[in-house]
């Protein structure tokens, strides 16, 4: 059924990935000599200034709204949300190579300030690793009743 918890863990792992197109990572001021560097063209690095973390954020967002609908085929929503635990892991893992090469490539006094977007990737993990914990528990507990029948 819909209202399960997973439902809603695995609904907002889902938002979490799709809002991070709106919530930049990094920010660097107008003025800052960091907006010399191409990821910095608008201000912002976000999603959009690499394909990698495009790709992965559209796939572990989507991956978790499809699996909220597969409530009545518990093991395939269970390997869904794995899949989108590992594209979440992909994703946090390309976005720290990325924070830090943007950081290694900062010119001569620039400087970044961290946003919002950056612990996103994080809250999408946890949430898809607690709707996998609920599916199993969901599972484990089905299994126990057919067994008392």
């Amino acid at each position: 059924m819909i209202q399960r918890i997973q439902s809603i863990f695995l609904l907002l792992a889902s938002a979490a990935g799709f809002s991070q197109f709106a919530l930049p990572y990094l920010r660097a001021d107008s003025g800052n000599p960091a907006t010399m560097l191409p990821v910095f063209s608008d201000g912002v690095l976000n999603p959009l200034d690499n394909i990698g973390l495009i790709g992965l954020c559209v796939l572990s967002g989507l991956i978790s709204f499809i699996a909220i609908f597969m409530f009545k085929n518990r093991t395939l929503q269970a390997r869904l949300t794995g899949g989108a635990l590992a594209a979440s892991a992909l994703l946090l893992a390309l976005l720290a190579f990325t924070v830090y090469q943007t950081q290694n490539a900062l010119p001569q006094g620039g400087s970044v300030a961290y946003q919002a977007g950056l612990g996103l990737p994080v809250v999408e993990l946890v949430l898809q690793w607690l709707a996998g914990r609920s599916i199993r528990k969901d599972e484990n507990l089905v299994r126990s009743m057919d067994r008392l029948r």
